[in-house]
């Protein structure tokens, strides 16, 4: 089996923590570094922990910071995670924006098995190529996919 990749989470949804928390464990190709209940938690976790996730996965609507807001954070003091959108938002002016602050792809709520899933793929095919070339061309790609 390939390495885990450590999984940061934070959405102010005790259930969806719950499930995402489970279903990492289940599928075992995770190690859950952090689960929290906003993005200031995960900052400040992030800030005062040696250990870094690969992947953070946020919410977009949580009190105190959002998922905009800590993904801008983010960006900035740890550009070597990815970061990954997870709403329930239907809304594509809230989506764009979300991807415009940096996440990298926006899941809906409703499929968080295939959102861990396809977050582990895509990282470890970024990880095994060129990752700037590769990046360009899988958005390309990835996005004419979900368009299906």
């Amino acid at each position: 089996m390939d390495k885990k990749l450590k999984l940061a989470f934070a959405d102010d949804n005790v259930l969806h923590l719950k499930v995402i928390e489970h279903l990492a464990r289940e599928m075992g190709n995770y190690e859950m570094l952090y689960s929290c209940h906003n993005g200031k938690e995960l900052v400040h976790l992030l800030e005062t922990n040696m250990e870094q996730p690969d992947v953070c996965i946020l919410d977009l609507h949580m009190p105190e910071m959002d998922g905009m807001e800590t993904a801008r954070t983010l960006r900035r003091r740890y550009p070597m995670i990815r970061l990954f959108g997870y709403s329930a938002s239907e809304s594509a002016d809230e989506k764009k924006r979300f991807l415009d602050s940096g996440v990298k792809l926006v899941f809906s709520k409703q499929s968080p098995r295939k959102m861990l899933i396809s977050i582990y793929h895509y990282t470890r095919l970024c990880e095994n190529l060129d990752i700037i070339d590769f990046e360009k061309n899988l958005f390309k790609k990835w996005n004419f996919v979900n368009q299906l």
